[in-house]
């Protein structure tokens, strides 16, 4: 007489994950289509959505009488702005695992400027995925992508890395405790002062023989983050929901980018989850979040403040130690950490801590400043 072994819930997680790690090492090192591209034609009205999407007042970006007078000889796009033609993130296989996402880090290199009448093309390729176990035996899944982004004359403009963490979901078992922040009004008005005098280098020049490794560079502050910054931030990188018929069929065909509503059991974009505190709760997350690529948008104008007109950022890392929550606010700063006088390159580390002290953001940045 045979004898049937029902499998333990935990046990039929792991194979269902063991079917879509399989499925997704195949995929390394060859183009992943997720989504088609966003934005590809770049005009100086989708530079200053962007900008406004992402919190960046850096007249370069949005003032064409100011812009004309630089080295540019007219507006260019913030650096991140690449990514509203395309993430630089893949989920791997498409899957019925339970797993939950989180962007780790995001890291670009810049090659050119993105200017208006350029039009946008990508191509995203799965470099590489490795698995490891945290402390608690988690499953950890790291998908690794590289997108290379190019001009109308196929020239590269830039290429970005990207690392998305694949975590076994066990129920709703809550990844982090949260507390929302409550702000004072005298809390309210420090925050406006700070905004109201953010730096700006903008046309003065900073000659890198003038940077002292070890000094500090202006901070600045973003957040209270809210429901507005991510409807803002999805508004500046494109169309990235589709209701009703149209999104659910479009769903149907890829359902790695969907999660289900925990009332209605409707399949929704993955996106949503940022926008929905029951969606984050599905995932384990107390409230709404941000992500990597939310990240490093908001942490690109620090350097670019500093640089001013004259400087380019050529290289951008941003690591995501832990997310940001609905009301936190998050001070980035950074430090100069290396400098060259004969090539004008100079390294800083970044960090971004948010107000109760922890750090949520690590990462490095390179920047090309003019010589005496």
């Amino acid at each position: 007489m045979s004898t049937v072994v029902e499998q333990s819930p935990m046990e039929e997680v792991d194979r269902r994950i063991d079917q879509w790690v399989e499925a997704t090492k195949k995929l390394t090192g060859t183009i992943v289509e997720e989504r088609k591209p966003w934005l590809e034609n770049i005009s100086e009205e989708n530079i200053r959505h962007f900008a406004q999407g992402t919190d960046d007042q850096n007249p370069l970006w949005l003032d064409p009488a100011v812009a004309a007078k630089t080295r540019w000889g007219g507006i260019i796009a913030p650096p991140a702005m690449v990514f509203a033609n395309r993430y630089p993130i893949l989920h791997g296989a498409p899957m019925v695992a339970p797993l939950a996402s989180l962007i780790g880090g995001v890291e670009a290199e810049f090659n050119q400027p993105v200017r208006p009448g350029d039009r946008l093309s990508s191509e995203p390729r799965q470099k590489d995925f490795y698995e490891k176990r945290n402390k608690e035996g988690r499953r950890l899944n790291f998908v690794i992508s590289e997108v290379t982004y190019r001009n109308q004359k196929s020239e590269p403009v830039a290429t970005a890395r990207g690392t998305m963490i694949m975590a076994t979901q066990v129920g709703l078992q809550k990844m982090m405790e949260h507390t929302t922040p409550r702000y004072s009004d005298a809390d309210l008005k420090r925050l406006e002062t700070t905004w109201r005098n953010e730096f700006r280098r903008g046309s003065a020049t900073l000659y890198a023989e003038d940077v002292t490794v070890g000094s500090a560079i202006p901070e600045i502050v973003r957040g209270p983050f809210t429901i507005g910054d991510l409807v803002a931030w999805n508004a500046a990188i494109g169309p990235s929901y589709k209701a009703g018929s149209w999104g659910y069929l479009e769903l149907s065909k890829a359902m790695h980018s969907a999660m289900f509503n925990p009332v209605t059991n409707f399949p929704v974009k993955y996106s949503q989850q940022h926008e929905d505190f029951q969606l984050a709760a599905g995932r384990g997350m107390p409230a709404p979040f941000d992500n990597g690529v939310m990240r490093f948008a908001w942490t690109a104008p620090l350097i670019t403040n500093w640089m001013g007109f004259d400087g380019w950022l050529r290289r951008l890392n941003v690591t995501v130690r832990r997310p940001g929550l609905y009301g936190d606010l998050t001070t980035y700063s950074a430090q100069v950490t290396e400098k060259n006088d004969a090539t004008g390159v100079v390294k800083l580390k970044i960090s971004g801590r948010q107000q109760d002290g922890s750090e949520t953001t690590g990462g490095e940045a390179e920047v090309v400043l003019p010589r005496k």
